[in-house]
């Protein structure tokens, strides 16, 4: 069973990850261990990124591998079904309602706009 993995999307959602903890990638790149070019091929998708330098950057941007991967792992992420769990947690009926219809119609769009095979090949516009 081959898996293909989408690298341009895993470089976006490094660099998504990077930017909200305020970091740079030559920061970023010290902390991995790995040249700051490296990194931002890594981040931009023309650069491969191996096992053990996912796990480095991981532990510098304190992330999960899950959060990077998600488009590869099948099974829904632990982390994925907590945040989930967080944000309904507190939630009235009426508010459980309308957050899952907002999200089913959020999803359709997305959906109808961006088909899949664009997706897999760039992401999606909002993590670049």
């Amino acid at each position: 069973m081959d898996i293909e993995l989408n690298y341009k999307l895993i470089g976006q959602r490094l660099r998504a990850i990077r930017k909200s903890r305020g970091l740079t990638q030559e920061e970023v790149a010290e902390r991995a261990d790995i040249s700051p070019q490296h990194c931002s091929g890594i981040e931009n998708g023309s650069a491969k990124v191996s096992l053990p330098a996912l796990v480095r950057l991981c532990n510098a941007l304190d992330a999960t591998p899950d959060e990077i991967l998600m488009d590869s792992i099948k099974k829904p992420s632990p982390m994925a079904q907590k945040d989930i769990s967080d944000v309904f947690s507190d939630c009235t009926p009426d508010e459980v309602f309308l957050m899952l219809s907002q999200a089913k119609s959020l999803k359709e769009a997305l959906r109808s706009r961006f088909n899949e095979k664009n997706i897999k090949e760039q992401g999606f516009p909002a993590l670049r």
